[in-house]
């Protein structure tokens, strides 16, 4: 087994959502930002992410979609997000592209939601990368909640 040592400038950082994010567009399945779980990230350049969202939903029947978006053609983007269906179930996605998955699921619980974003990225240009998130029903509020977070790392 081998470790490497990370250098001091690749520190942990930290983003605490400060207020509550809506999405209750009138276009169902619209994704938007959750503004303030960003980061910025420079050309080739390694980092390491995750997100952890608390959130409601307007009704159960109201369910969601989380992604990202960043720089345009990253070199490596790896991630995978998990969302809640209802009490003992969860939506799980593995993706290699910006704002997947494409479609939101079925349904929520209206409190105790919890989506996480995990992966890695090598972004070929300067930019920012963006929690994103939709509703799966128009104008049905998902609400990110304040207190969310969002944890980078540069390794590279």
């Amino acid at each position: 087994m081998s470790f490497r040592t990370i250098q001091k400038n690749s520190d942990p950082n930290l983003v605490v959502l400060a207020t509550d994010v809506t999405n209750s567009d009138v276009s169902a399945n619209t994704i938007a930002d959750v503004t303030g779980l960003s980061f910025t990230v420079k050309a080739g350049s390694k980092y390491y992410f995750k997100a952890v969202i608390a959130y409601t939903s307007a009704a159960t029947t109201t369910g969601s979609r989380w992604s990202i978006n960043g720089p345009t053609s990253p070199t490596l983007l790896n991630y995978k997000s998990t969302y809640t269906i209802d009490a003992t179930s969860q939506t799980t996605n593995f993706a290699t592209a910006y704002q997947i998955p494409a479609a939101s699921n079925a349904s929520s619980l209206t409190a105790g939601n919890v989506a996480t974003i995990e992966g890695v990225i090598v972004p070929s240009t300067n930019g920012t990368v963006t929690v994103q998130f939709a509703s799966e029903v128009s104008a049905s509020a998902i609400v990110a909640k304040a207190g969310s977070i969002l944890q980078w790392l540069r390794v590279a």
